[in-house]
C-alpha cells in the first residue's frame, strides 16, 4: 500500500514537471512557430500529427515513466500512428526538426 502511494506521488510529480516544461516549450514555440498539432486529443485509435509545413522531422513518444515507446519519421504533412495497442493514459510526443524539438502532451482514451 505504501509503495502504491509513493509511486502515485512520484508519477504525479513527474507529470506536473513534464506538463510545466511542455507548456513553457509550447508558449515559446507559439511566439515564433508552431511545428505540429495533435488532433484529436484525446485520441482512441490513432495519434494524428499534423506538421505546419513540410520539413524533415522525426517523432518520439514517451510514457510518463520516461520510457520511449515509439520512434518514427514524419514523411508527410499529416501522419497517423496506430495506437490501438497502447494503454490508456498520458504520453509525451516529441517532434524533432533540424532547428528545434518540441514536446506536447497526448492523452489516449
Amino acid at each position: 500500500m505504501k509503495l502504491k502511494i509513493l509511486l502515485t506521488i512520484l508519477l504525479f510529480s513527474f507529470a506536473t514537471t513534464m506538463f510545466a516544461q511542455n507548456n513553457s516549450s509550447v508558449a515559446l514555440a507559439s511566439t515564433t512557430e508552431t511545428v505540429f498539432n495533435i488532433l484529436p486529443n484525446p485520441g482512441i485509435n490513432e495519434l494524428n500529427i499534423r506538421l505546419t509545413e513540410k520539413k524533415n522531422a522525426s517523432v518520439e513518444v514517451y510514457n510518463l515513466l520516461g520510457r520511449k515507446i515509439y520512434t518514427g519519421k514524419l514523411t508527410t504533412m499529416h501522419n497517423a500512428i496506430d495506437i490501438t495497442s497502447w494503454k490508456s493514459g498520458i504520453y509525451l510526443v516529441k517532434v524533432i526538426t533540424d532547428k528545434k524539438s518540441i514536446t506536447k502532451r497526448f492523452v489516449k482514451k
